[in-house]
């Protein structure tokens, strides 16, 4: 059974019904470029439907960075990351009202933060999970981006406003402002740019970030048997 609500799934389906600028895939140059002699890392892009997130092996983060909430999970191998809109995203029910003004509305953001110690595709058998090669630099680029999305008081202190929707989870105050062009999809695509992968400004849909997502690592693989031969 897939563990993310299906009124999440919802909100976006629903939140895509208005988005009028193209979600198409428009490559970009990578700032750390992929080379079978660079990778050190491993991240994987999770898709629940309508919804992204983004899953790190917590002992791989760099203890330079700077993420109190981490504390929270000291016991899991893994964190999923999710961004979303703030009422919405913790509702035990939410309505079509909710979603609209979610939607067209800027409003407060948190993030979802879930720790498991499965494997990926064990603990997601219902939802698509690729695993996505980074560089080291890419990896704590990508580890910082997250890390900086927490809002906090005190630098060092994670706030933790509520249990999550599944597992050992919880939700966190966010930086910035949730709407139909900054949903949960372009926060993720965000986050794999920050890493130097080649998504397009303009994604918005859980369906253009994982074809974009195939279609790097689609191309790394063949490049990578092709050096073998």
């Amino acid at each position: 059974m897939n563990p993310v609500p299906m009124r999440v799934q919802i909100f976006v389906r629903a939140s895509c019904l208005f988005l009028f600028l193209p979600a198409c895939a428009v490559s970009t140059q990578g700032q750390h470029p992929i080379g079978a002699e660079t990778l050190g890392k491993v991240i994987y892009v999770v898709s629940h439907g309508w919804h992204t997130a983004i899953v790190l092996e917590r002992q791989e983060i760099p203890e330079t960075i700077v993420w109190p909430e981490l504390r929270d999970f000291a016991r899991d191998q893994y964190i999923e990351v999710g961004w979303g809109d703030w009422d919405y995203y913790q509702a035990p029910e939410a309505t079509w009202a909710m979603t609209l003004k979610a939607a067209f509305w800027p409003t407060r953001s948190v993030l979802h933060v879930a720790g498991f110690s499965e494997a990926v595709r064990k603990f997601f058998p219902a939802s698509e999970v690729i695993e996505v090669a980074l560089t080291d630099d890419g990896f704590k680029e990508l580890s910082g981006f997250i890390a900086r999305t927490h809002m906090r008081v005190e630098r060092d202190q994670g706030i933790k406003i509520g249990p999550g929707l599944y597992g050992n989870s919880g939700f966190y105050p966010a930086e910035g402002k949730f709407h139909v062009f900054r949903n949960c999809n372009s926060w993720v695509a965000q986050a794999l740019r920050v890493a130097g992968l080649p998504v397009s400004r303009f994604t918005m849909t859980a369906g253009s970030v994982m074809a974009q997502v195939r279609a790097f690592t689609r191309d790394f693989r063949d490049t990578r048997e092709g050096s073998k031969r």
